[in-house]
């Protein structure tokens, strides 16, 4: 939720998307913002300070029945109010958990007393030991010190701590490369992406890595080429990467909608096709990519049954209810994409086979849905949305003017925010909210 804060260099106001409870029920990408170190992040428009605002956080993990708080000590809030702060977001997660799923542990949050402490924990949900935890912090200290030093030094770094060097850095690196570019920090844009360069060219990682990267764009280039992914396509890549157990899984990855029976029957002709040449070797190797693929796509459909099962056992909960309503907004945190995937299937097949019957009500539970999320939205949110939708400048200034109350800085600093989100991925999209940001700023004037 945006709020208004001062910058704490130069006291100027600005808006903050600050998120306190992070709960992988409801929402499980918040917890990788918060692991990037991406999370209440600011930026002053005004002296071009950028930082993470200091707040207290809450978070909730079900699978491995985890409630945790942190208070920052710099806060220095009173006990009562901690406790308050404290019961605030413990409600918030007990009222978006459907009441089947409340358990004794969310009634007890355990108090954590260190920043530190609190981001080991979320690791170790994600199965990462405090061995690893200490090796990453020792890749975090060699990064920082690779971008600040020179030639030679970094040299003998890279030859004293080359078993450092491993993927984990490459992410590491990039993960900053990334956090640099949306700050703007264009120096140290350009020393990470000479760091990064180096490294790509210097390293066996690096360079296996690159090859990994030139063999999926490739691949990429070749689908958009012959305007779609095919089954013989995608065995062509993994056939010319075959000794490249990364790059095969990586591509597999990219490609998995054509491990079809297709797929497997062509994999199949082609071993049969090097058996005849006697070459033991390359059969051995495609007999084991074959079974690798396989297994891949055997925990993919896996994977897709159990969320379409538990897709279908909120959608059931919510057709028995007598208050559908009230049951949508109860079961809100478990409809996601499957679910309404699901939803859309029945739909389109109760429409076509006649059900008329089963169609309102399954109707009745789309449109719901659609309320409350739109409910759900803030309404500077849902304002910049209309805003997006319109299709003409006359209609923008129209919605502008039926909505003059909300014309505050805080939506223009809101907007400035969202530019700079969208200005490297969306460039056409982050004009059109500059564009929308400029009126909204002379009407505040």
């Amino acid at each position: 939720m945006y709020q208004q804060v001062n910058c704490p260099r130069c006291n100027a106001p600005i808006a903050v998307d600050i998120q306190q409870v992070i709960d992988t029920a409801r929402n499980p990408e918040v917890k990788y913002t918060f692991l990037n170190g991406q999370l209440n992040m600011f930026a002053c428009q005004t002296c071009g300070l950028t930082g993470q605002m200091t707040t207290p956080l809450l978070f909730h993990d079900p699978e491995h029945e985890m409630l945790m708080v942190y208070v920052p000590l710099e806060l220095q809030l009173a006990h009562t109010e901690q406790q308050r702060l404290i019961g605030q977001m413990v409600k918030e997660v007990m009222d978006n958990t459907p009441p089947e799923k409340r358990r004794a542990y969310m009634l007890q949050p355990q108090t954590i007393l260190s920043y530190q402490t609190f981001v080991e924990k979320v690791l170790e949900t994600e199965g990462i030991t405090p061995e690893m935890i200490a090796r990453q912090r020792k890749q975090v200290e060699l990064l920082q010190t690779l971008a600040r030093a020179d030639k030679d030094v970094v040299a003998i770094l890279l030859e004293e701590r080359a078993d450092e060097i491993d993927e984990t850095f490459f992410a590491l690196m990039q993960n900053a490369l990334q956090a640099a570019q949306e700050r703007n920090d264009d120096k140290q844009v350009l020393g990470l992406t000479n760091l990064q360069a180096k490294l790509y060219t210097e390293t066996e990682v690096g360079r296996r890595l690159e090859r990994q990267q030139m063999a999926l764009r490739k691949f990429q280039q070749d689908v958009r080429r012959q305007e779609g992914l095919t089954p013989q396509l995608l065995l062509t890549h993994i056939l010319a990467n075959q000794q490249e157990e990364d790059t095969v899984e990586a591509i597999a990855t990219a490609g998995q909608a054509a491990l079809t029976y297709e797929f497997f029957a062509l994999l199949t002709e082609e071993i049969e096709k090097v058996a005849r040449t006697h070459d033991k070797a390359q059969v051995k190797r495609l007999n084991g990519i074959r079974q690798g693929l396989l297994d891949f796509q055997r925990a993919i459909q896996a994977e897709s049954q159990e969320m379409l099962n538990q897709a279908n056992e909120t959608l059931q909960a919510i057709l028995r209810a007598e208050d559908r309503s009230a049951a949508v907004q109860a079961h809100l945190p478990a409809i996601d994409e499957p679910f309404m995937y699901l939803l859309s299937e029945l739909l389109d097949q109760a429409e076509k086979q006649g059900q008329q019957a089963r169609y309102q009500v399954l109707r009745e539970v789309y449109d719901l849905i659609v309320r409350e999320a739109e409910r759900q939205v803030p309404p500077q949110l849902r304002l910049v949305n209309d805003l997006m939708r319109a299709e003409t400048d006359a209609e923008q200034r129209q919605i502008l003017s039926d909505n003059a109350e909300m014309m505050t800085p805080e939506l223009a600093e809101m907007l400035t925010m969202l530019a700079q989100e969208m200005s490297a991925d969306r460039p056409e999209m982050a004009e059109r909210v500059r564009a929308l940001q400029a009126m909204v700023a002379m009407r505040v004037a």
